[in-house]
């Protein structure tokens, strides 16, 4: 069965590591023998207010990743908008384990609704995932990558 795919662009706006170095949160050993290291994902769905959109970019850049960087096992952050819908921002942290993403509700925490609950229409979805990237040594290349047969 053949299910049409819709394709969107998004802008990164921002990749944000955690560089305490008193825990190798960038030193993930490859836990598979295909070389690939994992982390854990939570993506938050979040729609900004109408004219709140600029407002909400800057406040999740500046002190929601600020809050984000103090919390257990915490990796890093990766914030997307939407060119289809330019209100959407998809804020996708990245932990170390999955208890940490699936156990850290940073999104209905008080800090973080103070900041955000000005700016939002809705938190819109949350969803956890287990994030797979090459190891920079495995020799897996896009060329190599897009070489696989699509499932």
């Amino acid at each position: 069965m053949r299910h049409a795919i819709e394709t969107e662009s998004v802008d990164i706006e921002g990749v944000i590591s955690n560089s305490d170095p008193w825990e190798a949160r960038t030193t993930l050993a490859p836990d598979s023998p295909l070389g690939f290291r994992t982390l854990n994902a939570r993506c938050v769905e979040f729609i900004a207010q109408p004219g709140k959109i600029r407002e909400l970019r800057k406040c999740i850049q500046g002190p929601l990743v600020d809050y984000l960087k103090k919390q257990r096992g915490f990796s890093s952050v990766i914030i997307l908008n939407s060119h289809k819908e330019p209100r959407l921002i998809l804020v996708m942290s990245l932990w170390n384990a999955e208890k940490d993403a699936t156990g850290n509700r940073w999104e209905t925490s008080s800090a973080v609704m103070k900041m955000i609950a000005p700016l939002i229409d809705v938190c819109s979805r949350v969803q956890t995932y287990e994030a797979s990237v090459p190891a920079p040594d495995t020799g897996v290349t896009a060329k190599s990558a897009s070489a696989a047969p699509i499932c």
